[in-house]
Order: C-alpha cells, then sequence, then structure tokens
C-alpha cells in the first residue's frame, strides 16, 4: 500500500496491492471528490479523496454518488468498504448510505509526492 497526501490541495491517494499489475477497469465517485478505483475482478486499486482533512472532521457525510448506484454495483463495493484494506479509511453504511472517512494518524509521517 501506498499513501501519498498533498497537504497543500488536501488530497488523499491510497494506492492498494501495488504488486498486483491489475489495471483499472472502472472507477466510482461515492460522493464528490471521493472516488474508488477497482479491477476488472472488483479488486480495490485506489482510493482519492479531495478534501480529505476537511471531510474527515464531519462525524458523518452522505455518500449521495454511492446511493445512486445500481443495487448490484452497491452491493459489490460494499463487500469491499467493510473489509481491509478499505475499512481502515472509510466507513458506509449500505442501508442509509452514510458513513465518515476515518483520520489516518499515518498520514502526519507519509511522503508528500505531488
Amino acid at each position: 500500500m501506498k499513501i501519498l497526501y498533498d497537504e497543500k490541495y488536501d488530497i488523499l491517494d491510497v494506492f492498494f496491492n501495488e504488486t498486483n499489475h491489475d489495471s483499472v477497469t472502472a472507477s466510482y465517485e461515492l460522493r464528490d471528490g471521493i472516488v474508488l478505483y477497482v479491477s476488472e475482478n472488483m479488486v480495490p486499486r485506489q482510493l482519492k479523496v479531495v478534501n480529505y482533512r476537511r471531510l474527515t472532521e464531519f462525524p458523518m457525510i452522505h455518500f449521495n454518488r454511492f446511493a445512486k448506484l445500481p443495487e448490484t454495483i452497491r452491493e459489490q463495493l460494499s463487500a469491499l468498504l467493510t473489509s481491509p484494506p478499505l475499512s481502515a479509511f472509510i466507513r458506509i453504511d449500505s442501508e442509509t448510505n452514510y458513513g465518515y472517512l476515518i483520520n489516518q494518524p499515518i498520514l502526519e509521517a507519509c511522503h508528500r509526492e505531488f
């Protein structure tokens, strides 16, 4: 896993399983500024969060774009989001489509590249 945080623009990029070279075949916007990229086999490849710090300050946020996805996709994404490694960064209740971002202390020491 590789975590990049751009402090100036408040953008978090998390790249999962860099040793696996499955290419990204789909992206799902969970809400404005939060995008999950997956491989053909629905393996998480990247999570991008714009306004990360600001969003972690809210106790609850509505994942309105997640709510609008087809049910089969929501079910597949829910399985991913409730399992590591994604569950370390984001939580979404698939019934209410509300959730929150987890503020990772690791960002204080993370390598900044942009």
